[in-house]
């Protein structure tokens, strides 16, 4: 393999894994063919041909869906992030007491069963048959509300239930959206362990990562907005679920505050905007 056709499979990486199988041959040959003897680069205007072309067909990949179907799969995806990084916080409390970060060790075993069966049930979304995942949901659901405290295990569980149907309705996760669950997942685990030494060094870091996640998913709303409604959905659980149940269960802080109101906005200009996306990609 020369370096010219080296260079063109990775152009051809743009497009999807299914349309390479059917015409990534054909579009290399012809590629190919029209180089100069001894061409070692691909020329700027194939290169601009081969991203944009293969973003269109990737952007075109949501538009054989509808709109409520489009919207089910950003909700699950939304549900299974803020999942994720409730589980994150509640593996990581182990593990800190573990390290004796933490003096108390009260419901370590409950956080551990409800967070580890919380996990399989997220990653059974993607990988599991669909009962399966119904039946590692549900368990997790209950072991969250009798093991954990009830008023903010009304999050959890709630989205634990509203997964499994959801996946009940017939779509399931794209494993190309693993990036996103598991990048987040990393970075809210390593954030909570800053307290440990190995990890400390990285907090200024790891302050800017969910940023850059949060500003690629929004730019990739423009090839598919469910994603960015994803991220709408996570941050509302996220900011304002989780700080009505604590406001209602235990008047942690005022609805009207500052760190509420921002998120709120934040959230309903991301929703807002990904759904107008939404709807101009999907079929109806």
């Amino acid at each position: 393999m020369n370096p010219l056709e080296r260079r063109c499979r990775r152009l051809l990486r743009a497009y999807p894994r299914w349309y390479r199988r059917q015409r990534g041959d054909e579009m290399l040959a012809t590629l190919l063919e029209a180089s100069q003897p001894g061409q070692r680069w691909p020329s700027a205007r194939d290169v601009r041909a081969l991203i944009m072309g293969g973003l269109r067909v990737r952007a075109a990949q949501d538009q054989r869906l509808t709109t409520a179907a489009n919207l089910r799969l950003a909700a699950q995806l939304g549900a299974a992030l803020t999942l994720l990084l409730l589980i994150a916080g509640n593996l990581t409390s182990v593990i800190l007491i573990w390290a004796h970060v933490y003096s108390s060790n009260t419901g370590i075993g409950y956080w551990l069963g409800y967070g580890l069966l919380g996990l399989a049930a997220v990653v059974a979304a993607w990988f599991a048959p669909r009962p399966v995942v119904a039946v590692l949901a549900l368990a997790a659901a209950g072991a969250w509300v009798y093991w954990g405290d009830r008023v903010m295990a009304i999050l959890p569980a709630g989205l634990l239930v509203l997964l499994a149907v959801l996946i009940f309705l017939g779509e399931r996760l794209p494993r190309s959206w693993l990036w996103l669950a598991g990048g987040l997942f990393a970075v809210n685990v390593l954030q909570a362990l800053t307290p440990v030494a190995p990890f400390y060094n990285f907090y200024t870091l790891l302050i800017f990562v969910p940023w850059i996640i949060l500003g690629t998913v929004v730019g990739w709303a423009f090839v598919d907005a469910r994603p960015a409604m994803a991220m709408a959905i996570y941050i509302a659980c996220t900011y304002l679920a989780s700080d009505l149940l604590s406001y209602v269960g235990y008047g942690v802080r005022p609805l009207t505050s500052l760190p509420v109101i921002v998120p709120a906005a934040a959230a309903a200009l991301l929703a807002s905007g990904s759904f107008w996306r939404l709807r101009r990609q999907a079929v109806l």
